[in-house]
Formats: structure tokens, sequence, C-alpha cells
């Protein structure tokens, strides 16, 4: 009898065992297997960068990785064209110097009321260069707006003539615009020297909408200032414009009207060739935009925007979106002395 007793005894512990490692499992065990929790922060970044890729977007995450960590980004060169065949060949020569891979650069052009041979060279640099770059693409729009070289910059001329370039670029910008696009760099055609690190050197500054400093090229090798669209408001230049009729167009460079605003190339150049400034305004000589502020919608106003017109609006539109313009006095670009 005694020794009977032990057996059911012995089955009891031993239940009791199974049931007390049972219980270990299921309470222990997940705390190593489970997966990790993500923090609000990590999952609101998701779905950013879900919903930017379903609408077409460059995500948050892609945009701002450097080159190195995601490969380099894909870039976009647009430049409106007119009567440009003298500077075409040397244009095409600087795109080709540049430290970028060719595969991760497309070139779009919009020609307009030109009356040189400019969309003949194009076609014939077009055979010779589609193969080496992601894409080349040429468009042509004649709006029928034809003024004298000898009056290109005429005071009195200006805000229709930079109407008319606005409307250029919208268009173009409509045409050539591709989701691969991460950056877009609006660049003259007769800009003529320029380092050939420049586009990794702009995107490593890592902001919206960045220009350098334009020159121009000079027979002396004298200090000569081209791009005077880049530019900051001062304390003097808001102060004239709070009485002036909302749609007057402020332009720089000219004695008609004198704005009062801090210039670009009136900045000093010994700080640093990659030190950036805040601008209000830009030019587009040579101006690097993240593909993300045209896609949400800042682009080249050809209406009376805060007193600016075509690039000078864009970069109010940019900042009044919310997007940073920057400029860098000490990175030096030249433009052809040709007016």
């Amino acid at each position: 009898m005694g020794a009977t007793a032990k057996y059911p005894r012995r089955w009891l512990c031993g239940c009791a065992f199974i049931f007390f490692l049972w219980v270990f499992v299921l309470q222990c065990i997940p705390r190593y297997v489970a997966p990790p929790v993500l923090s609000p922060s990590v999952i609101d970044t998701y779905a950013a960068t879900t919903a930017s890729s379903e609408r077409g977007g460059a995500s948050p995450l892609s945009s701002t990785l450097p080159a190195t960590a995601a490969g380099p980004a894909h870039v976009l060169i647009v430049t409106p064209l007119k009567n440009a065949a003298p500077y075409l060949t040397r244009y095409f020569d600087l795109i080709d110097r540049m430290d970028y891979p060719k595969s991760k650069i497309s070139i779009a052009f919009l020609v307009s009321d030109t009356t040189d041979r400019t969309v003949a060279i194009l076609q014939r640099q077009q055979r010779r260069w589609q193969y080496r770059y992601h894409s080349f693409d040429i468009f042509e729009k004649d709006y029928h707006f034809q003024l004298p070289e000898a009056r290109r910059h005429d005071f009195h001329m200006q805000p229709l003539r930079r109407s008319y370039m606005a409307r250029s670029r919208n268009h173009l910008l409509s045409l050539a615009l591709k989701p691969e696009h991460q950056w877009v760099l609006w660049l003259d055609v007769d800009v003529v020297r320029y380092p050939t690190s420049i586009l990794r050197d702009l995107m490593s500054v890592n902001v919206d909408v960045i220009v350098p400093n334009c020159l121009r090229v000079t027979d002396d090798g004298s200090f000569w200032g081209y791009d005077k669209n880049n530019w900051q408001e001062t304390e003097e230049s808001l102060v004239i414009q709070r009485d002036l009729d909302p749609e007057y167009v402020l332009l720089e460079g000219y004695n008609e009207f004198l704005t009062e605003r801090y210039l670009l190339v009136d900045m000093p150049t010994h700080l640093g060739k990659m030190k950036k400034v805040p601008l209000d305004g830009v030019g587009a000589t040579f101006t690097l935009v993240k593909a993300e502020v045209h896609r949400e919608g800042a682009n080249f106003p050809a209406f009376v925007f805060q007193h600016q017109v075509e690039t000078e609006g864009f970069a109010k539109m940019a900042r009044a979106m919310g997007y940073g313009v920057y400029g860098l006095p000490g990175y030096l670009v030249y433009h052809a002395k040709n007016d």
C-alpha cells in the first residue's frame, strides 16, 4: 500500500513541473523573440515615406541620405534656349567634365522663338551624347515674343520679358520632370566656367535651393558680379516695399530704382567656399533645387508675386512654402561676357 501511494504523488509532481515549465515558456520566451516595437516617430516617418512614394515624390528618407549611402542622386539639368548657337559646344563640354555619373544625369531643353541654328546644333549634340546620359530631350515652343538684343536688358522691358521666361521655364519643367529625378539644375547656356565637382559640392550642403556666386568673365581677371538676382532682403528694402504698389516688379542692378537689397555678388568671398547664407531671391544661372520643391508647387510666377516674377518670384514662393533658399558667396562660377 505504501509503495503504491508513491506513484500518484510522483505523477502529480510531474504534472506540476510540466505546468510551471509551460508558464515559463509562455511568459519569458516572447520577450526575446518578439519583433521590436516602433516608436511613434519611426511610424510617422514610415507613413510619410509611403505616402510620398505613392504620389511619385522623393521620399523624406532618400532625399536626405548622402549620395555615398543611397547611391548618386538623379539630376535633371534644364535649360531654356533662344539663339544659343555660339554657346552650345562649350555648354556640353562643361557638363561632360563634371565628375558625376552620366547615367544619373538627364538633360532637357526648351527652344523658343529662335532665329539661329540652335535646334540643328542641339540635334547634332543629341546624336552624339544621348547614349552617354540617362536621357536627352529637346522640346520646342514659340511664344512669338521678339525683343532686339540691344534692348534685352532695358529696365522697362524686364517685367514683360521675364514673365515670358517664367512661362518658358514652367513649360519645360512640366515636360521634363520625371519620377526618378531627385534634383533639378537650372543652368544658363552661357555659363562658361565652373568646378567639375560642382554637383557633388552643392548637393553636400543638403538644402532645398542652393546657388553659387556667379561672376562675369573679364579680360583682366577682375571681380565683376553678374547674377544680381541672388540677394537678401534688408530692413531698408522692406521699408521701401511697405507703400509700394502690389503690382510693381522690383529689379536688381538698375539705377532707375534702387532696392537696397544685399546682393550675393557683394558679400565676402573669403570666408570659405562652402559657407552658406540665407537668400530671399535667386537667379537661374546655376541653381540647384530639390525636385520635391517643384513637385509641391513652387514654380516660376509669370505674374507679380511679392513684387517679383520668374526666378526671384520662385525663391519668394519657395520660402513662403517653408523651404530653405541659400547661396554660397565664396563658391564662384563664371558667365560669358555677352552683353
